[in-house]
């Protein structure tokens, strides 16, 4: 193996989410040049950070099915409106009834990216926030355990699954709800 090659076989995961942490510095940033005074360090420590703490999750190799990405994008974006509108509206009305508790959710999906990415959008679901993880167990905090839906949460896992191309026959279920 020449230099070249063994450079790039040792650079080229590095350079791959230096270049991703950088478009998603710029696109946050609205492309202000002055925002990379800060970005200059934040970006590369934000590429060093990603390849020491998740060094096997190679965005290359995740396998994103074109299908379910496209159902997936909607999805994300209806329940990020539903969550914030949720959020507002409990704000707005403090005299609202609220049962806080806690659910315990079986996940389905393997363990790695697609069940990462479930657990995070969980919390876009109104009224839900992923407290914990043990095992194949998501522990989930509700604003209300009268309201909460078990349905929103399996068809978030279904959309998730489609989204990296897993068949779930069968999509998660609750545990045991605590308070």
């Amino acid at each position: 193996m020449n230099s070249a090659a063994r450079s790039a076989s040792r650079y080229g995961p590095w350079l791959l989410r230096l270049a991703i942490f950088a478009a998603l510095w710029w696109l946050l940033t609205d492309g202000a040049a002055n925002a990379w005074v800060i970005g200059v360090i934040a970006v590369p420590l934000a590429a060093w950070l990603s390849l020491r703490l998740a060094p096997q999750v190679a965005p290359w190799r995740l396998r994103v099915s074109i299908a379910g990405l496209l159902q997936f994008i909607p999805y994300f974006v209806l329940q990020s409106l539903r969550g914030g509108f949720d959020t507002a509206w409990r704000a707005l009305q403090p005299q609202q009834q609220v049962a806080p508790g806690f659910v315990d959710y079986r996940v389905q999906l393997p363990a790695g990216p697609a069940q990462l990415l479930f657990i995070n959008v969980i919390s876009l679901l109104p009224g839900t926030l992923s407290a914990e993880l043990r095992g194949d167990v998501v522990i989930i905090h509700v604003l209300s355990t009268d309201t909460f839906s078990l349905a929103d949460l399996q068809q978030c896992e279904q959309r998730v699954a489609a989204l990296f191309g897993f068949d779930l026959t069968q999509p998660g279920s609750l545990e045991e709800s605590r308070q």
